[in-house]
C-alpha cells in the first residue's frame, strides 16, 4: 500500500470516528440502523479500502464519504450478500462464512463458521427466505461444489456437482457462472471449459439444469457463439428470473477463446419457464442491437418486461467509461439509451432496483456525483441524492431496512 493510500485511510477514519452515528443520538430514527448502503472504494487494486455511506432516501438530500462513511474493508468487500438487513460473505482467504448488519457506524458479527468449500465464491440463490446455495470451484477448478446454507441458524451443507460436461483436449478445468438462478424446482448455471496453461477457454458455453437437492446435472444445453460464463464473481449481477418465470443472463467475462476470436462477446440468453434448456429462438447480440459492448457484470430485471444493462462506451478490457440501456425483454430489442445521464466512471454493482425504479450511483470527472433514478413505469430520469467524497468507484447500493 503506497503512502498517500494509508494516509487517505488513516483520515477517512479519523473523519468517521468523529461522524459516526451514535446509538444514543436523538436524531438517529432508525435506531442504529441504516436504510440504504451506498458502497465506495478508495484506493486501487490490490490496496483497495471499502466504505459504506449511509442514506435514507436515495431521491433527495446529500451525502459526503467522511460524514457517513463505515469501514468494512477488514470485515467485508463488495461480493457480499444481503437479505432483510443482513450481509452475508464467504471469506475465503480465511476459511470462514459469517453473517453481518451494519448499524451504529460499524460492522457488526452476528456469527462466523468456518468454511473452505470454495476456492472462491462465483454465485449464489435463494432457495428460500432462510435457505442459501452458494456455488464455486473446488480447489483444482477440476470440479463445482456448492454449500446449502441455513441462514437463521448458520449450518450448511457441502457437496459436489454431479455430471459436468466432459473435459476436451486440453481443457481440463471449469469455470463456473455467477448466473446461478433457482427456478421450477431446479437450478440453472452455466460453465465453460478452460485451459490454465494458455488461459484460454473451449469456444462453447454449457448451460445445465441441476436438480435440487441432489446437485446432479439433468439436462445440459450449449451454444457455440459464446464461450465465457456471465461472471466469475459475487461482486456483480448478470441474472434474473422476472415475473414471467423466464431466466435471462449475460455471458462472457472478458475471456479468450480459441478458434473464434479474441474475445468471446457478452450477450444475452434465455431460459423460459417449464424449460431446462436454452431457448433457441432468444439471443440478444448486445453490441449489435445497442452499437456498445456489454459492460462485464451488470444485467439486472426491472420488472414491467424490461431491464437494465450497463455498457461500455468503447469496446475492450481496458475500457472504463460507461452508459446504460434499456432492454424489452419480450422482444430482445433495445428499448431506449439512457442518454439523461452523463458517461460515468468505474464501479462494479453501482445500480439498485426497487418496485420499478433503477437507482445509479454516477462518478463523473466533476467535484459532485449523483443517484440518477429512472422510472420503468413513467420513462422518466431524475437526478437524485448528491454524493461527494475521496472514492475512486462506487461498488454497490443496497437496501437493508
Amino acid at each position: 500500500m503506497n503512502n498517500f493510500t494509508k494516509f487517505l485511510g488513516v483520515a477517512l477514519i479519523a473523519a468517521i470516528s468523529f461522524t459516526a452515528c451514535d446509538k444514543d443520538d436523538p436524531n438517529d430514527t432508525n435506531n442504529g440502523k441504516i436504510k440504504y448502503a451506498i458502497w465506495t472504494q478508495v484506493g486501487s487494486w490490490p490496496n483497495t479500502n471499502y466504505y459504506i455511506m449511509s442514506a435514507d432516501d436515495l431521491t433527495k438530500g446529500s451525502a459526503k464519504l467522511e460524514g457517513s462513511g463505515i469501514d468494512v474493508t477488514t470485515t467485508l468487500n463488495n461480493s457480499v450478500i444481503v437479505k432483510d438487513g443482513y450481509y452475508y460473505f464467504y471469506n475465503s482467504a480465511e476459511g470462514k462464512f459469517g453473517k453481518y448488519q451494519v448499524e451504529n457506524g460499524a460492522v457488526n458479527t452476528i456469527k462466523q463458521v468456518p468454511m473452505t468449500n470454495l476456492k472462491s465464491l462465483t454465485g449464489h440463490t435463494w432457495i428460500d427466505d432462510h435457505t442459501l446455495v452458494i456455488i464455486g470451484l473446488n480447489a483444482t477448478s477440476t470440479g463445482v461444489n456448492y454449500s446449502i446454507i441455513n441462514t437463521n441458524a448458520m449450518t450448511f451443507t457441502n457437496g459436489s456437482v454431479t455430471g459436468l460436461p466432459a473435459f476436451e483436449d486440453d481443457f481440463e478445468a471449469y469455470q463456473v457462472g455467477g448466473d446461478i438462478q433457482y427456478k421450477d424446482g431446479k437450478l440453472y448455471f452455466s460453465v465453460c471449459l478452460h485451459n490454465t496453461t494458455e488461459f484460454v477457454v473451449f469456444p462453447r458455453l454449457y448451460t445445465m439444469a441441476v436438480s435440487y437437492p441432489g446437485f446432479n446435472v439433468t439436462a445440459t444445453s450449449t451454444d457455440d457463439r459464446v464461450a465465457g460464463v456471465g461472471n466469475t464473481s459475487g461482486y456483480f449481477a448478470t441474472s434474473f428470473v422476472d415475473k414471467n418465470g423466464d431466466m435471462y443472463f449475460l455471458t462472457s467475462w472478458n475471456i479468450n477463446w480459441t478458434g473464434v476470436g479474441e474475445r468471446s462477446p457478452k450477450n444475452i440468453l434465455r431460459i423460459k419457464k417449464g424449460e431446462d434448456e436454452l431457448d433457441d429462438s432468444y439471443y440478444l447480440d448486445v453490441l449489435e442491437e445497442t452499437g456498445h459492448e456489454a459492460a462485464a457484470g451488470l444485467f439486472m430485471d426491472l420488472g414491467n418486461g424490461r431491464a437494465i444493462l450497463k455498457y461500455q462506451e468503447e469496446q475492450g478490457n481496458l475500457n472504463n467509461e460507461f452508459g446504460y440501456s434499456i432492454i424489452d425483454l419480450a422482444t430482445g430489442k433495445e428499448y431506449r439509451k439512457l442518454d439523461e445521464i452523463p458517461v460515468n466512471f468505474g464501479g462494479e454493482r453501482n445500480v439498485l432496483v426497487e418496485n420499478g425504479k433503477a437507482y445509479i450511483a454516477v462518478k463523473t470527472a466533476g467535484d459532485k456525483d449523483y443517484i440518477y433514478i429512472y422510472d420503468s413505469a413513467t420513462d422518466k430520469v431524475t437526478k437524485g441524492m448528491e454524493l461527494a467524497g475521496g472514492y475512486v468507484s462506487f461498488s454497490r447500493i443496497d437496501r437493508l431496512n
